[in-house]
């Protein structure tokens, strides 16, 4: 019975490790702390990550242009929404004003209903709407890549147009970014079963259930957690959620402090990646030297991100 409760967890660990807080899921939990601002090695901040995605809009944007389409680069959001999300919630200062990151949520999903860029793929004709997704994601000549992830399966993607071109702008060569970011990416099945069952973790867990239980809030696992909250605010506008979620984060961020699970779960983690790292090392060294030469093109294309502080 043990070892099925604790399989289970370690599914619902990862699910969580990989996933942010906001609508995002970008499962980079490989990358290691900081390591000092001039070295290729200091893994990037969410400001950083903002202004690639930046970058790289405003690149298809040109490149649109070029084919005589309009183009538009989305809002960046604030880089304290991109609060990089691991096995609990411990950021109490985070917790009482974002509670789950619903509102963020649902100010991502009105940009998206929103965004110019389907108002104007609507407004063309169907042969016009042909020749820019064409020039948008190419055509014919579109390159499918394949990238191997570290467990042995496999993820496909077709690179094309202007998506293509930006990313070849950014990274130099976008078919081997994108099979080392899928890859890198994609570490966490290496390690994280490991830090589900070390006895350290496991006990830092039953101090923070402990702790919930006697708060009200029945909880396992943070995980669980996660798969509760969406019938917890069904059918309350955001608004009306966000109070919900509040509560619901700040008992969860603050067990998590007196468990210090959060703690134990990164230093745990941090033991059992670093011989995954060790493994990989020159494909790790080849992904950020990709990703330090990209952001500084980034830096000189999008020079200001006024909408990425706290």
């Amino acid at each position: 019975m043990a070892t099925f409760a604790r399989g289970r967890h370690w599914g619902s660990l990862l699910l969580v490790l990989a996933c942010g807080l906001t609508a995002s899921c970008a499962g980079r939990s490989s990358t290691p702390p900081p390591q000092g601002e001039g070295n290729v090695t200091r893994a990037l901040t969410a400001a950083d990550r903002i202004r690639l995605d930046q970058a790289e809009s405003v690149l298809v944007q040109q490149c649109m242009a070029r084919q005589q389409f309009r183009y538009w680069v989305p809002p960046a959001p604030k880089a304290v929404e991109r609060r990089p999300f691991e096995v609990v919630l411990d950021d109490l200062i985070w917790a009482k004003q974002y509670g789950y990151g619903g509102l963020i949520r649902a100010e991502e999903n009105r940009q998206a209903r929103t965004d110019p860029n389907i108002a104007y793929r609507r407004s063309l004709d169907k042969a016009d709407l042909d020749r820019y997704l064409v020039a948008l994601k190419g055509g014919s000549d579109r390159r499918v890549v394949t990238a191997k992830l570290p467990t042995g399966m496999t993820v496909q993607h077709a690179l094309g147009g202007c998506e293509a071109h930006a990313k070849q702008e950014l990274y130099g060569d976008g078919q081997t970014w994108f099979r080392l970011d899928r890859f890198v990416s994609n570490l966490l099945p290496l390690y994280m079963p490991q830090v589900a069952q070390d006895r350290r973790y496991i006990a830092a867990l039953a101090a923070w259930s402990t702790c919930m239980r006697k708060r009200g809030h029945a909880f396992r696992s943070p995980a669980e957690i996660r798969q509760t909250l969406p019938r917890l605010t069904d059918g309350l506008a955001p608004a009306q959620a966000h109070p919900v979620e509040v509560k619901l984060a700040v008992a969860e961020a603050s067990c998590a402090r007196e468990s210090a699970l959060g703690t134990t779960a990164r230093s745990l983690a941090a033991s059992y990646r670093a011989p995954v790292e060790a493994r990989f090392a020159d494909d790790l060294a080849t992904h950020r030297a990709l990703q330090r030469t990209a952001l500084q093109r980034a830096v000189e294309l999008v020079p200001d991100l006024p909408s990425t502080g706290g």
